[in-house]
């Protein structure tokens, strides 16, 4: 339904992390919220929402839309060697010869569910860049979300090495590499194409310091910081990744980040940072950077648990996408915090604190504060509607 210069009314809404009675909303032909009214009746025209309520849609901070392809064939679990890393091999195979075409519908998909899941946006975390032709599988991700409608962050990600020693790439991963020069020039030509596409905005992020020279990274983040856009990288995710790091660097990659980038803040977003240590987090959250927790993912693969504590500037992605559901993702980022410390609410994850968590520091991740992640004036009329009368919400 176009609901662009529209009006409609809910008896509940949630505002600005309250639970708000009786609101209308105003609809512009852009599809943006023009006047926001609370403790208001009803007028005639009015789309009435009975007995629903409305919340800002869930934006979904690091996917891999291809990823959903492995559900039910990657066999974790099904053997004690299985692994992250053995994953990553299957995950491989998924791209061994993959065409504008099946990308697109591979991303089709995955976007759709989301949307049913209340997935509004969504920031792709994009490697898998060429094809037939050189990064021709990037527009192959923005079709998907124009046709699909879901708000789209393209994380145009940089990928250079298969090692922190300057492995050679595999042949897998030779779809995904470029240099820093041809990379950017990429990212220029994407920005410059998505210009008329208000649904559809570009970030960028280093694959992770094993794919990209932490010296190289370094130089993105200051190209980075006059595009003005978010930077993300994954960051502390397997035990191995810290090893390797402080075998070849002397340190673990989020200490080499901190080392290197002084200047780190709220564009940057560390992806998982599993295993990085509160003295650590507490310096990134002293810059004000994001840290994306996947719970699902995480527990899906045996990652583990990160140490958080309600300093930490916590959003949300689904990553492999094996399961899209983003209440799973807010109630079990609260579960597992409740369960390695052995107490409820943990760093302050009651259901308000969820709710921001999923929207609005989602938007600051993908530095889409001022576009998206809340109800008010001016904001994209991105939301979710809840019927109140299921057997969940009643009473």
């Amino acid at each position: 339904m176009d609901l662009c210069s529209k009006t409609l009314f809910a008896p509940k809404a949630w505002l600005r992390g309250q639970l708000v009675k009786n609101v209308r909303f105003v609809i512009d032909s852009e599809g943006k919220f023009e006047a926001v009214e609370t403790g208001v009746e009803a007028k005639d025209g009015d789309l009435k929402l009975e007995k629903k309520l409305i919340i800002p849609g869930f934006i979904n901070c690091h996917s891999h839309a291809f990823h959903k392809q492995m559900r039910g064939s990657s066999g974790i679990g099904s053997k004690s060697k299985t692994n992250f890393w053995k994953w990553r091999n299957s995950m491989y195979q998924i791209v061994e010869n993959i065409t504008f075409d099946k990308l697109y519908e591979y991303c089709y998909e995955t976007f759709t569910e989301m949307l049913m899941a209340g997935i509004t946006t969504v920031g792709e975390f994009h490697y898998v860049h060429h094809g037939n032709q050189r990064f021709d599988l990037d527009e192959a991700v923005i079709k998907a979300a124009e046709d699909t409608g879901i708000r789209l962050v393209l994380i145009e990600t940089l990928y250079c090495r298969s090692g922190f020693t300057e492995d050679p790439l595999k042949p897998a991963q030779k779809r995904f590499a470029s240099d820093l020069s041809e990379f950017q020039d990429q990212v220029e030509y994407l920005i410059d194409l998505v210009q008329d596409k208000p649904n559809i905005t570009i970030a960028v992020a280093a694959h992770s310091l094993r794919a990209v020279n932490p010296n190289i990274v370094k130089e993105m983040w200051q190209w980075v910081k006059k595009q003005n856009v978010a930077f993300h990288i994954h960051i502390e995710e397997q035990p191995k990744e810290l090893e390797d790091c402080v075998e070849a660097l002397g340190a673990t990659p989020n200490e080499v980040v901190l080392r290197q980038n002084p200047d780190l803040s709220e564009l940057w977003t560390l992806v998982h940072c599993t295993y990085t240590t509160r003295s650590v987090m507490a310096r990134l959250a002293s810059n004000r950077a994001n840290i994306c927790v996947c719970p699902l993912t995480e527990g899906f693969l045996g990652d583990g648990i990160p140490d958080l504590t309600e300093n930490d500037q916590i959003c949300l992605g689904t990553d492999c996408n094996n399961r899209i559901s983003f209440v799973e993702e807010m109630r079990w980022l609260a579960y597992c915090q409740n369960m390695v410390k052995n107490k409820r609410n943990h760093a302050n994850l009651d259901a308000g604190q969820l709710l921001k968590i999923a929207t609005q520091n989602g938007a600051k991740s993908l530095a889409l504060d001022k576009v998206t992640g809340d109800l008010t004036s001016g904001m994209a009329a991105d939301f979710v509607v809840l019927d109140l009368e299921t057997a969940t919400f009643k009473r």
